[in-house]
C-alpha cells in the first residue's frame, strides 16, 4: 500500500519573493509523513530556483535541516 503522504517534493520558484512561501508550503505538506515515520525534514537547494524538500531519516524527528548541493 502506498504512503498516504508524499515523501519528497520538488519546489521550483521564479524569484526570491516566492521562495519562502513555496518551501514553507512543501514542508507543511510533508509534516504528516515525517511525524508518522518519526523523522525530520531536509530542504536541499539544487540551484537558485530549484529545491528538494524531503522526509529524511538522517534528520532528527521534529527538526528541519537545510542543505546546499549545487
Amino acid at each position: 500500500m502506498p504512503h498516504p503522504y508524499p515523501q519528497v517534493l520538488d519546489v521550483q520558484v521564479k524569484d526570491a519573493k516566492t521562495k519562502d512561501t513555496a518551501i514553507s508550503t512543501a514542508v507543511q505538506e510533508l509534516i504528516p509523513e515525517a511525524v508518522r515515520s518519526r523523522t525530520g525534514i531536509s530542504v536541499t537547494r539544487r540551484s537558485i530556483t530549484n529545491f528538494q524538500v524531503a522526509v529524511d531519516v538522517s534528520v532528527p524527528c521534529g527538526e528541519i535541516h537545510e542543505r546546499v548541493r549545487i
